[in-house]
């Protein structure tokens, strides 16, 4: 067996550097996790007593008292070219790593109890701290009306600044990357197989969508990684860590989103959820929160409302300005052959949709009436809601207040 190294940090015989990067504290951190074996907790409570992921290195090969026995013998076995094996592989898959010590690690992951000691990435890594960020979970057998509402919910967000993180998986979880990807804002999606798997695999026109619109995937584990049943609850905590708030849709007694809702609370995390028929077993977890204390919501609206102090340029700001003229149009008549009035202030926009509304109005009439896209009308009509204009009676209804 070859003599294990350290990377040198003198900067003449650096590792070379990957995309512009010194990969140093990339792969100390690889090696603690992938050939070390040390658990995520573990590699952080390391780097707290050893100054960093180097010392904390040092410190293993040279048998320090901090590592159990069997954490010693591991890392006396570790050699350091799997773990540039492993970086060899993200270049080939087309992802990259990005540990703990890096900038462009996540911060809000960062605090978190168990942060991944290495992200790996596929796509285009967001700003997190310049934008609001919801995760929104729910059951993967979903009923129609659970999917629908995972879509809507996502969708009107999206056009709202907020982005999207959920996990990929089928029923709400879907539906949710859909709605989002039906707006600007790009979505994440975090995998609980390796960064260069799919799963479940009829995602995969899905996944490309994602990273097509400047959104990135996300993953602890690195390609080739065999998958286990564990790593989709292990990845929940990833899911709520990244986020302000989960928003929870569709959960039974059992449900693996009470899990993403307990690791939120834990992280002290918002948790919103949309509340369900109490004779339904589909919502018994759902109703469960609400019991528990979590916050019912039922409209998008909501959501924009519990952020707007905090993102008011994202979640307020996405509308033209009402003092703002735009070119007069033909506004279409009611049913009734009358114009139903427009309240003083409004932008253009919110102006033809509420001259086109006639009593209770569905949002297929809005669009077809104005011609305007179903995006387009969600986004002004949250915040027609907002302003306390019109209001939603379910199923995709709206009225004039």
């Amino acid at each position: 067996m070859p003599e294990w190294r350290l990377p040198c940090v003198c900067g003449r015989c650096a590792v070379r550097p990957l995309g512009g990067r010194p990969m140093e504290a990339v792969l100390v951190h690889i090696w603690l996790r992938e050939e070390a074996r040390l658990p995520t907790r573990r590699i952080r409570e390391a780097r707290e007593r050893f100054g960093g992921a180097l010392g904390a290195c040092r410190a293993l090969k040279e048998g320090d008292p901090f590592f159990t026995p069997r954490e010693r013998e591991r890392g006396a076995k570790a050699v350091w070219e799997k773990a540039e094996q492993v970086l060899e592989n993200c270049q080939k898959a087309g992802a990259r790593a990005i540990c703990f010590e890096e900038a462009e690690y996540p911060e809000a992951l960062r605090q978190i109890y168990d942060p991944p000691a290495v992200l790996y990435l596929r796509g285009t890594m967001p700003q997190w701290e310049g934008m609001p960020v919801l995760a929104i979970v729910g059951k993967r057998k979903a009923s129609p009306l659970g999917l629908e509402t995972a879509h809507r919910f996502a969708q009107v967000l999206s056009a709202h600044g907020f982005l999207i993180v959920s996990g990929l998986a089928q029923g709400v979880d879907g539906a949710a990357h859909q709605g989002a990807l039906e707006g600007p804002t790009p979505t994440v999606a975090v995998l609980g197989t390796a960064i260069d798997q799919c799963y479940p695999a009829s995602h995969n026109g899905l996944l490309r969508r994602i990273l097509e619109k400047e959104g990135a995937v996300l993953s602890e584990y690195p390609p080739g990684r065999r998958g286990y049943p564990g790593y989709f609850p292990r990845r929940n905590r990833i899911i709520s860590g990244l986020s302000l708030g989960v928003l929870v849709v569709e959960a039974a007694r059992k449900s693996g989103s009470l899990i993403t809702a307990a690791t939120a609370l834990e992280q002290e995390r918002d948790v919103f959820v949309v509340p369900g028929s109490i004779d339904s077993p589909e919502y018994e977890g759902s109703n469960q929160l609400i019991r528990s204390g979590a916050i019912l919501c039922t409209n998008p609206v909501e959501i924009c409302e519990e952020y707007a102090g905090r993102f008011p340029g994202f979640v307020m700001g996405l509308e033209e300005k009402a003092q703002e003229k735009e070119p007069e149009q033909e506004m279409p008549q009611s049913a009734s052959g009358k114009r139903k009035p427009a309240p003083a202030g409004l932008t253009g926009r919110e102006k033809l949709i509420v001259d086109s509304m006639d009593g209770l109005t569905h949002i297929d009439v809005i669009c077809q009436n104005t011609g305007l896209a179903t995006g387009e009308v969600l986004t002004s009509l949250t915040m027609l809601q907002i302003r306390g204009v019109v209001r939603e009676r379910g199923a995709k209804y709206f009225e004039i207040i």
